[in-house]
């Protein structure tokens, strides 16, 4: 089973993420969010980008840890295969993003991702310690 599965909402999308822990939950956001903009077994691990953010609120780090990853795609024109978080607290995350530059002979693509929204936003830790987030994207 996914650790993430796709939210239905008008004229956007969303997710539902799991993770054991905040990092996990990061993790699997990314992959999800990878895997909505391309078929990722078309992205070879070529170039890697690291990531530093801090943020407010656990909120607003998993909004601005979506958002850079969107960031990054559109601007280093890569498609993302998978990330490594090796630093990660409630308001700062630091990882690397591994991937290619596009390349639209040899990858698929699924759809662009304009930004990812506070609507109906949730990143909540459960009382065993695990993570769920809801996030909505502006396609």
């Amino acid at each position: 089973m996914k650790p993430y599965e796709y939210l239905e909402h008008t004229a956007d999308m969303g997710l539902l993420v799991r993770g054991k822990n905040l990092s996990e939950l990061l993790t699997n956001a990314a992959q999800g969010l990878f895997e909505t903009i391309a078929v990722v077994d078309t992205v070879d691990e070529t170039t890697s980008i690291e990531i530093h953010l801090t943020a407010e609120s656990v909120e607003e780090l998993f909004v601005g840890w979506l958002d850079e990853l969107i960031f990054q795609h559109e601007t280093k024109e890569t498609f993302f295969k998978r990330s490594d978080i090796y630093q990660c607290s409630e308001t700062e995350v630091s990882a690397t993003v591994y991937g290619e530059p596009a390349n639209f002979d040899k990858h698929e693509v699924y759809t662009e991702i304009k930004s990812v929204t506070y609507h109906q936003l949730q990143v909540v830790q459960n009382q065993d310690g695990s993570w769920f987030a809801q996030v909505i994207f502006d396609l």
